[in-house]
């Protein structure tokens, strides 16, 4: 009995490893992907509606927070341009920041990506606390 192995065979194992993947798992074998978190603008900038002059935005990408933007009215734009890489997905959530512990920021909503590339720019739009947002963003493998 022999037991005949060719270099040729294992070369075409490896190669239908790869080719069963999707594009979210050869993102994490090649290293994960890149969110680049571009900007926010106000729909309606409403979470502090009667005691402030706009909502202070700021972001939180699987949990690290972006810097604050103070006062951004309705018609007005948080602009991030935040690089995080991630493998996976991304979590990006928006807050109203109240100057207090962040347990008592508002929630301006939020939403998950995929390491699946973007063609260029996306826009979603997410709401909380009585304010909407236009967020745009892109994904880059």
């Amino acid at each position: 009995m022999s037991n005949i192995s060719t270099s040729s065979n294992s070369v075409v194992e490896q190669e239908q490893l790869f080719t069963d993947l999707t594009p979210e798992q050869g993102a994490v074998i090649e290293g994960g992907a890149w969110l680049y978190l571009y900007k926010a603008t106000a729909i309606k900038a409403g979470a502090d509606f009667g005691w402030s002059n706009g909502d202070d935005v700021y972001a939180r990408i699987n949990g690290d927070k972006t810097s604050t933007t103070n006062d951004v009215d309705t018609g007005e734009t948080a602009n991030f341009s935040k690089w995080k890489q991630f493998s996976g997905t991304a979590s990006i959530n928006l807050f109203d920041s109240d100057g207090g512990l962040a347990g008592d920021d508002d929630s301006l909503g939020g939403f998950t990506v995929g390491s699946t590339p973007t063609n260029g720019y996306v826009t979603t739009r997410i709401s909380g606390s009585g304010s909407t947002y236009d967020v745009t963003y892109a994904v880059y493998a």
